[in-house]
């Protein structure tokens, strides 16, 4: 039996997927997700797997052949997100990456974004390129796939003009409704998908994915308001800023704006296939857009199987990206972190480094606030990782932890704060301990990027 994995299974692409999948009786698929899931098919099965921890991605693939990397996270991934959702998956990703080496996972396919020719990419489409990158420089086999608008039940881009066309009798569309893409059918991205999987020949390349039509994003609007019976008077006015489009679209939908600031960034640029990256098999891109939108209007809800709710813990997750001097490692790095802390501090925070146990106190070293315990065996000269394991301002926790990573062949270094859990009540560490940790991570990269500065003044 074939073991497939799938990243991103809720999703409704990724539902979509392990649909499409079971048709074959030599495939069992391994579905993650953050939350337990029952699964209701003999060869579906479901992994609870935080993306954020290399150590869950590592058990979760055990058995797996080939995986699916079908997430994109532009949503928090905790009670407190600081950072931005191009360094989450970043993160996310090099994990997926690294995990593979270790289980030996032969082929991975990545669902990506369009990119469009143009050296201004916003950062929703830099993030996807970034992911493809990290994808690519490994070892394992990747098959990238690159799509633009996919018109499918749920997805996060229709669900948003959708919700336009059934709220607003009159829209006043800006400049980037004119742009022009070629909106992708979720059937069809499926088609792709699996055979993505089943042929081989087609293993270890890039392919632009699109729709056989080429429309504005205005076209699809009326089209869509069509398909539902409405008509709502359209109007274009080039003049409204992106900066007002995406709080209006925000407002109106209901969308978090997290998700929905980084789309209405991209729409400035034509998503349109390049001949050199197209997908050999063209029968499997055929839908037409009008039938496209009858089955996505058309299809029901989609639910997931039913989830135990748990209690929200009031967890942090930061993450800050910071230039890797050359010549260094996150080793190196980590090391210049705890030197370089107690200079930031002054008289006022010390640090004491015994063995493999960091502690940092405040004044006298009976007062120790903070306690790190670096993992020797999870640790390498590439990533540093240390487990908070103490101190008056941490609750105990065994998942609370600090690691330091090189990414994008070492041109960065990422610190991150993953599942910390304050002792101090939440609004009071809300505007305090959480706001010095930002500080004193911005403090940091800066002292790095002096590092960087100061070798080329030597060069010179």
């Amino acid at each position: 039996m074939r073991k497939i994995l799938v990243a991103g299974a809720s999703g409704f692409i990724g539902r979509a997927l392990i649909k499409r999948l079971l048709q074959h009786e030599d495939i069992e698929i391994i579905g993650l997700s953050r939350k337990a899931q029952e699964s209701h098919h003999p060869r579906l099965s479901w992994r609870k797997c935080d993306l954020f921890s290399l150590k869950d991605i590592s058990m979760a693939m055990e058995g797996c052949v080939e995986a699916y990397y079908l997430v994109h996270s532009m949503l928090p991934s905790a009670s407190l997100s600081q950072g931005t959702f191009y360094d989450f998956d970043l993160i996310m990703a090099d994990n997926f990456v690294r995990a593979g080496l270790k289980r030996g996972i032969r082929h991975i396919m990545y669902l990506g974004g369009m990119i469009p020719n143009s050296e201004e990419l916003s950062w929703h489409l830099k993030s996807r390129l970034e992911v493809e990158q990290v994808f690519r420089n490994s070892i394992i086999p990747t098959t990238v796939l690159r799509a633009g608008l996919i018109i499918g039940p749920q997805g996060s881009s229709f669900t948003i003009i959708e919700r336009l066309i059934e709220k607003l009798p009159f829209m006043i569309c800006p400049a980037w409704t004119k742009t022009r893409s070629q909106p992708l059918a979720l059937n069809d991205c499926i088609n792709v998908l699996e055979n993505s999987l089943v042929r081989t020949d087609l293993r270890g390349k890039i392919y632009d994915i699109a729709g056989p039509e080429v429309m504005t994003y205005q076209e699809l609007i009326q089209k869509t308001a069509n398909k539902i019976r409405k008509k709502p008077k359209i109007v274009t006015l080039n003049i409204i800023p992106l900066i007002f489009s995406r709080w209006w679209i925000t407002f109106i939908t209901g969308v978090p704006k997290n998700l929905v600031y980084p789309l209405v960034l991209s729409l400035k640029h034509e998503m349109l296939p390049s001949l050199g990256h197209k997908w050999p098999l063209q029968e499997d891109l055929q839908t037409g857009i009008d039938e496209a939108l009858g089955i996505a209007l058309e299809t029901p809800f989609m639910k997931t199987p039913p989830q135990k709710v748990y209690p929200p813990q009031k967890d942090v997750r930061s993450i800050q990206r910071m230039v890797l001097p050359a010549g260094r490692d996150a080793q190196w790095v980590a090391l210049t972190y705890f030197e370089w802390l107690p200079t930031f501090f002054s008289t006022l925070v010390k640090v004491s480094i015994v063995d493999n146990e960091c502690t940092f106190y405040l004044f006298h070293p009976n007062i120790k606030i903070l306690i790190l315990k670096k993992s020797v065996e999870r640790s390498s000269s590439d990533r540093q990782l240390l487990y908070v394991v103490g101190g008056i301002l941490a609750r105990d926790t065994e998942r609370g932890r600090l690691e330091f990573r090189e990414v994008l062949d070492r041109r960065y270094v990422m610190a991150a704060l993953h599942e910390f859990r304050p002792a101090l009540p939440w609004y009071i560490y809300r505007f305090s301990q959480a706001i010095v940790h930002i500080i004193v991570m911005k403090a940091f990269a800066e002292h790095l990027k002096w590092h960087v500065i100061s070798q080329k003044r030597i060069v010179l």
